[in-house]
């Protein structure tokens, strides 16, 4: 980085007055105690007793002394030689006086400031190094710390070009760390496939870093698949597993935000090793970032399948619902009749039955069976009808992404885990297989068969009888499994 990083107009206003002070300035700093007058007045005439107590508020205002005491606002001196009792008049000449240099001396020793040797430059190094090695500050923020920092400490300030080398050399001894540390962890074979993200290949427009940056903006099952395939571009480079606990997280995101923004040119530019630290960062960073965002168009596009196969549905349902309103009326006209034969003493009900044409009742009683849904129905049969499209992207997602929770989703990890083994199953899936803990209790009622997933083998024998009512079937612990972030279980980079 430069060395002089100040305007020339920074430097000038550096340990002057740059503006006038307020009346609350004037009473922090050249407002004089008992001690302070007693000690202005031991000075021999009223040109040196006025001299020594500007200089004393001036130290304390700015942190150090003018070469020209005389430099200062007209209101500092009135403000002073009020106090004093002295005319503003016995101040001139006082800048080109011998005793000036005497009085500051009494000044620092009276009031224990330090001048600015070698104890304070290496103090203040170390806090400044600490400083820019754990955070990116603007070397003109860290030379007003530093500034405030002497002036807290009583230091004298040194010159305006000793404290800007010392910013710049600290700054830069902190960076050639941040860089030499990270750069250091790949192997050598890794470290040369890193190198090769910045290089267009041949054929192609864009470089591999240019690509894997990229988050996804496909939401479809086409899209949840090239972000799974983004992730597992990324994870091969083996990131997650260097140890770069040394360096502070931000200055880590610092690398890798600049990893994201800036061209692949600028990358591929960078000298020393930023460049390879700044792709060690990426590398290691980005593998937790993909997964993230693949967890996100999964839950999108599932998001998507479920609402648009909702709205088929209701379509469906409301296109039956004539069929449905005149077989209910059929059906209360029969009950009707079974009621008013039942309800005369002398009435036969067989008789009547024997009477009536059962054979429309039969058929309202089947069209009301295949139409009519239970109140918390439906859920099963908007993925069921869906699992052609599901199925495309689910096993991809749970092979590459190793999920895990605390103990409280224990019981999501288990219905995750029985959804991994469906893939290639050949014995058909019974209802008390299912893992149904972590389900609320209307997500078993709606099932009253067993299932097979779509993706298993087709040579799966018959699914024999199941048990009265078994709770829900492999679809809806699918379904259920891909909330497992929402139910206490988070995606974390593996195999």
């Amino acid at each position: 980085m430069p060395t002089n990083f100040l305007t020339e107009d920074q430097r000038k206003r550096y340990g002057r007055f740059t503006e006038i002070p307020d009346e609350g300035q004037l009473a922090g700093s050249f407002l004089l105690d008992q001690t302070a007058r007693r000690r202005a007045m031991a000075a021999k005439g009223p040109r040196n007793r006025l001299g020594w107590a500007i200089q004393l508020g001036t130290l304390r205002y700015l942190g150090t002394f003018l070469d020209n005491p005389e430099d200062v606002p007209d209101v500092v001196v009135d403000y002073v030689a009020d106090q004093l009792g002295l005319s503003v008049t016995a101040f001139a000449g006082y800048g080109t006086a011998e005793h000036r240099w005497d009085h500051q001396e009494q000044i620092r020793e009276a009031y224990g400031y330090t001048k600015f040797g070698f104890d304070q430059w290496f103090s203040l190094a170390r806090w400044m190094y600490q400083r820019a090695w754990i955070g990116s500050e603007r070397p003109t923020l860290l030379f007003d710390l530093a500034t405030k920092r002497l002036l807290d400490h009583q230091v004298l300030l040194p010159g305006a070009t000793t404290l800007e080398r010392l910013v710049s050399g600290t700054r830069e001894r902190a960076e050639k760390r941040l860089w030499a540390t990270p750069a250091a962890a790949p192997s050598a074979e890794q470290a040369e496939r890193l190198q090769q993200l910045v290089v267009v290949p041949g054929g192609r427009r864009v470089s591999e870093l240019d690509r894997l940056r990229r988050s996804p903006r496909d939401i479809s099952p086409r899209g949840v698949l090239k972000a799974l395939e983004r992730y597992d571009a990324l994870k091969t480079f083996g990131g997650p597993a260097w140890d770069l606990s040394s360096i502070p997280p931000g200055r880590i995101q610092a690398l890798v935000r600049f990893a994201k923004a800036a061209r692949a040119q600028a990358v591929a530019e960078l000298g020393g090793h930023r460049r390879l630290a700044t792709l060690v960062a990426f590398a290691a960073v980005m593998p937790q970032v993909a997964a993230d965002e693949a967890i996100e168009v999964f839950d999108l596009v599932m998001g998507d399948v479920i609402r648009s196969s909702a709205t088929k549905m209701t379509k469906k349902r409301l296109r039956s619902l004539k069929d449905l309103d005149a077989a209910a009326l059929l059906l209360r006209k029969a009950w009707l009749a079974v009621c008013e034969s039942a309800a005369d003493p002398e009435g036969d009900i067989r008789a009547m039955l024997d009477a009536m044409d059962v054979a429309p009742v039969h058929a309202a009683a089947d069209t009301v069976k295949e139409l009519a849904q239970e109140p918390d129905d439906g859920f099963e049969q908007i993925l069921e009808a869906r699992y052609n499209t599901i199925a495309r992207f689910l096993p991809e997602l749970l092979k590459q992404l190793d999920f895990q929770a605390g103990p409280d989703g224990e019981d999501v990890m288990k219905a995750v885990a029985f959804v991994k083994t469906l893939k290639g199953r050949r014995k058909p899936i019974k209802g008390w297989e299912t893992p149904i803990k972590f389900l609320s209790p209307p997500g078993c009622a709606g099932s009253s068969r067993p299932s097979r997933p779509r993706w298993a083998s087709p040579r799966s024998a018959p699914t024999s009888s199941p048990p009265p009512r078994p709770c829900a079937p492999a679809f809806t612990a699918t379904r259920s499994t891909s909330r497992a972030c929402a139910s206490g279980a988070t995606p974390t980079p593996g195999s």
